[in-house]
């Protein structure tokens, strides 16, 4: 796996245990506080409501306490005066105490005096409470006439749950003996119980309430006396039940308090999750960004340069990473290795041209060797028969013959001699013959060593990848003294614009060498202190192949039109008298050839300067890849 891919899935896998372990940590911690806080505050309202009880029973402890300790109450219950109910015992009464139940009793339980109502239509009701005209018999009113003081409690009834109060009644001092009780109550009604609740400041519904038969039917009440904590989706509901007079369950409240705390946290919690997540994922995207900009971004070019250069020959391209970090000094030390590998295969590659190059010649003059001994020996011979012919002899033989005029004998002597010196002389001529076959025979075998040397040095050139201006400049570098200061060389933008080519470039080298030399020598030949060569190249597309077209213009002496096409023949020169035996364009119209190019010459004639033309293929069969130079 690539760096990028791992440093993605190593912040995405911390990111997402964060978010992991801070919603872990909202469920089961936070969330469970939340809780803990309802069902607290249900508990809380369920004692309000308990205190709340507790009040209505301490009002009517407060009513009964007053009533039960009044003279004008004692006075009744002794003499049943008609002006004491007509004047207290009367709904409106009951009603200014907020009573629904009252009854007066004596001290055997005896109703003396009862009234029941129902608090919402104020209808008459007959509780079972008051069956038989008295109290029932386990009704616990025997402690208060002995203690002297108020009870209240619970109590049912037929009609349903009353808040009651007794107090014994005595003589407004609180004194005895006590002539009975008083009893005030108070019905559960709805309204009552909304009351209680608001008092309470929560909602309360009477769910569970004993019936007749002492059952509870529907919910039953908890078990125990603690409370029961229900929770639901909506709620936090607290149970509780309440005892009778006796001390029997009698009704179970429940309160429901609405979840709003925990639906608060919880959305608090919604919400600092998805800001978490979105921090996250910005922060990690900004992470990303950054390590991409900063690392994985350079890192991943160094490293597909750094593989293109394996894979490729192309030396020329170079990182050149403007930074002042690790990874800028990282690239600035690769692209100086990589600029010296290049000069070692550029020295490598000239070193191995230029030891083919003297190998090819000891290989020639070897041969050419062989070939010239017995050539030299046959012409040592020949030299010798022709100095060893007497020619002088016969030139003078001639010379006295014409002389001796009528002398025969002397005459005859002579045409001897000459006869006797032709044959010799015809059979020096005989074997200048046959040695002028046998050195034309030397000669061919001279030639076809020549021809079989230059056959064996078509091999294939090593192709390199290129750049034109550098390759000129580094040509300038090796070009003689004299030539480089008689020329100025100016660079087309061309040679700039078509960027890397791929080519042999050590051919190319020394053809450009010998084109600026053959330049300088023209600017010399012309009389001008000092010349132009102006070199501009293009890339053109020919039977089917990419090939470079280096122009070479000078300002020298020109070409005229008739020698335009020998310029480029083995020996011909116009400047022998410099030491040039044309040589250098014969030599590179010879090796471009041999890798499938051109060469060629304009001039507008003498004068006028001249423009050679060099057409090099940029890739080939015959090519062979090597790490790229400049």
């Amino acid at each position: 796996m690539k760096i990028r891919p791992k440093v993605v899935t190593l912040l995405a896998i911390a990111f997402a245990t964060l978010v992991v372990l801070v919603l872990s940590i909202g469920e089961a911690v936070l969330l469970p506080r939340f809780e803990q806080v309802e069902a607290d505050n249900a508990r809380t309202a369920m004692t309000r409501i308990e205190d709340s009880i507790g009040t209505v029973l301490a009002m009517l402890n407060v009513s009964v306490t007053d009533w039960g300790d009044w003279a004008d109450t004692y006075r009744y219950m002794g003499d049943h005066n008609a002006g004491f109910e007509s004047e207290n015992l009367k709904v409106l009464q009951m009603k200014q105490l907020h009573l629904t139940v009252l009854a007066l009793s004596d001290t055997q339980g005896k109703l003396v005096w009862s009234h029941a109502f129902d608090p919402v239509s104020e209808a008459p009701l007959q509780l079972d409470l008051f069956a038989g005209g008295s109290l029932p018999a386990d009704f616990p009113w025997r402690d208060s006439l002995s203690s002297g003081r108020a009870r209240s409690g619970l109590i049912a009834t037929s009609h349903g749950v009353v808040f009651a109060a007794i107090y014994p009644i005595l003589d407004g001092y609180g004194n005895g003996p006590s002539r009975g009780i008083v009893l005030m109550g108070r019905m559960l009604a709805a309204a009552e119980l909304a009351a209680i609740g608001a008092r309470a400041h929560t909602a309360v519904r009477l769910t569970a309430i004993r019936d007749a038969g002492g059952h509870f039917p529907g919910i039953p009440p908890p078990a125990g006396a603690g409370d029961r904590i229900v929770t639901t989706d909506e709620a936090t509901q607290v149970s509780k039940t309440f005892e009778d007079i006796y001390g029997r369950p009698l009704m179970t409240l429940r309160v429901d308090v609405p979840r709003e705390i925990t639906a608060s946290a919880r959305a608090t919690l919604r919400s600092a999750m998805a800001f978490t997540v979105g921090g996250a994922i910005a922060v990690l995207l900004l992470m990303l960004i950054a390590l991409d900009r900063i690392v994985l971004a350079p890192l991943g070019r160094v490293t597909r340069h750094a593989i293109a250069l394996g894979l490729g020959d192309d030396l020329t391209k170079r990182l050149n990473l403007k930074r002042a970090d690790e990874i800028g000094a990282l690239a600035h030390e690769f692209d100086r290795m990589v600029e010296q590998v290049a000069e070692s295969r550029r020295q490598l590659v000239d070193n191995s041209f230029s030891a083919g190059i003297a190998e090819f010649s000891r290989g020639v003059l070897h041969n050419i060797g062989n070939a010239m001994t017995p050539l030299s020996v046959r012409l040592a011979k020949q030299r010798e028969r022709l100095l060893g012919a007497p020619t002088a002899d016969v030139e003078r033989a001639l010379e006295e013959r014409e002389r001796a005029g009528a002398d025969a004998a002397r005459v005859a002597d002579l045409d001897e001699f000459l006869r006797l010196a032709s044959r010799e002389l015809a059979e020096v001529v005989r074997a200048a013959e046959d040695d002028a076959g046998v050195i034309t025979l030397q000669t061919a075998i001279v030639q076809n060593a020549l021809a079989e040397q230059l056959h064996s040095t078509r091999a294939p050139a090593v192709v390199e990848s290129v750049e034109l201006p550098a390759v000129i400049s580094q040509t300038v570098e090796i070009v003689p003294d004299s030539c480089r200061n008689q020329i100025s060389i100016e660079l087309d933008p061309s040679l700039y614009s078509i960027g890397t080519v791929r080519t042999a470039r050590t051919v190319l080298r020394l053809v450009v060498q010998n084109l600026i030399i053959n330049a300088a020598e023209a600017v010399r030949a012309a009389g001008r202190g000092r010349g132009v060569v102006r070199f501009s190249a293009a890339v053109v597309h020919e039977i089917g192949q990419d090939k470079l077209l280096l122009e070479c213009v000078d300002t020298g002496v020109g070409i005229a039109a008739e020698n335009l096409a020998r310029v480029f023949e083995r020996g011909y020169s116009t400047k022998r008298d410099s030491g040039n035996f044309g040589i250098g364009l014969h030599w590179s119209a010879t090796a471009v050839n041999a890798l499938g190019g051109r060469i060629w010459a304009t001039s507008d004639g003498p004068g006028h300067g001249a423009t050679l033309h060099l057409v090099m293929p940029l890739s080939g069969a015959t090519a062979i890849p090597s790490t790229a130079a400049a």
